[in-house]
């Protein structure tokens, strides 16, 4: 019998044969693959976020570096570091910096010997110039709590151990590169005036902007000259990320950022990094100060001419 033949009383027979058989997955199995898979990404989630967090510190603390330069630029130029705050007319440091981070149209664009606030210098106060924002925390926030709308930011100047009013000196109060006269009046630093040395007096520092823009609170306003806000600057009264900060705009609803309304008018250093916060010291370079700093060593790096030695450990 040929095959022809032979397929042909196979099928006449009814009968069919079975070239292979594959079997699929049991639920057991198929259970098990995805508990399997489940403890991988369970394991891996971490790992990949602890890897973000750290590009997004390094870019902050370019950023920060960014700032010092821009500072020094400034001081090279103009002999002294800015105002950090000024009301005659309304302004703050941030302005006087545009020409030294890039931005000489904005510079040009804003009206010095007008307020913040006055239409004039709407179109100014709200672009979001990249070096305003730290990645760890809220890219491209801004003011819209009132009508003149403006960008927040995550870096401030160096206000010292006085609160908003306090004087200059006293037993807490201390000069700081950005600071208060005895009369309460904002004065301008040189370098020349940091006699602790550049590379042992705080600069600048992060803080927390709030959550939302439409939020009526004072952090990271950093267009605002209302001394009350306090938002232009940080104190080193508390170490990193401690103490609850007081303004005449708190809403406490961020635990990494706890704040009450009152009159003393000081924040602290803060970010939304593990451990500490970048700062920028007078002489340029970039520092990741931890939290567990002593406040000894962190009010004397407030201070940028109280003759007192600072470890190089801080």
């Amino acid at each position: 019998m040929d095959i022809t033949t032979s397929h042909r009383a196979s099928r006449a027979s009814g009968k069919r044969r079975v070239v292979g058989c594959r079997h699929g997955f049991t639920l057991i199995e198929l259970l098990v693959v995805i508990a399997i898979i489940g403890t991988l990404v369970g394991l891996l989630l971490p790992a990949v976020q602890a890897a973000r967090e750290s590009a997004r510190r390094s870019s902050c603390q370019n950023t920060l570096k960014q700032w010092g330069l821009a500072m020094h630029n400034l001081v090279d130029a103009k002999k002294k570091f800015p105002l950090a705050t000024t009301n005659s007319p309304r302004t703050t440091w941030v302005p006087f910096t545009w020409a030294y981070i890039d931005y000489p149209e904005l510079a040009k664009s804003y009206d010095l010997k007008q307020a913040f606030h006055v239409s004039a210098n709407s179109t100014a106060r709200q672009v979001k110039v990249p070096l305003y924002y730290c990645p760890s925390d809220r890219p491209n926030a801004i003011w819209t709590a009132d009508v003149a709308t403006r960008v927040r930011g995550n870096y401030v100047v160096n206000w010292g151990t006085a609160s908003m009013f306090a004087n200059a000196s006293g037993t807490l109060a201390g000069n700081a590169p950005f600071r208060n006269t005895a009369a309460g009046t904002p004065v301008q630093s040189a370098l020349k005036d940091i006699t602790d040395g550049t590379s042992k007096t705080l600069l600048m520092s992060e803080i927390i902007v709030s959550k939302a823009d439409g939020d009526n609170t004072a952090r990271g306003d950093i267009l605002n000259d209302e001394v009350t806000f306090a938002s232009v600057q940080f104190m080193t009264r508390n170490t990193p990320n401690s103490g609850t900060d007081q303004t005449s705009r708190c809403l406490n609803d961020d635990p990494l950022a706890p704040c009450v309304t009152g009159s003393t008018y000081n924040v602290s250093a803060r970010s939304r990094h593990t451990g500490g916060v970048g700062v920028v010291m007078c002489d340029g370079a970039v520092r990741f100060v931890s939290d567990n700093v002593s406040l000894t060593t962190w009010q004397q790096l407030g201070n940028m001419n109280d003759q007192q030695v600072i470890a190089d450990d801080f």
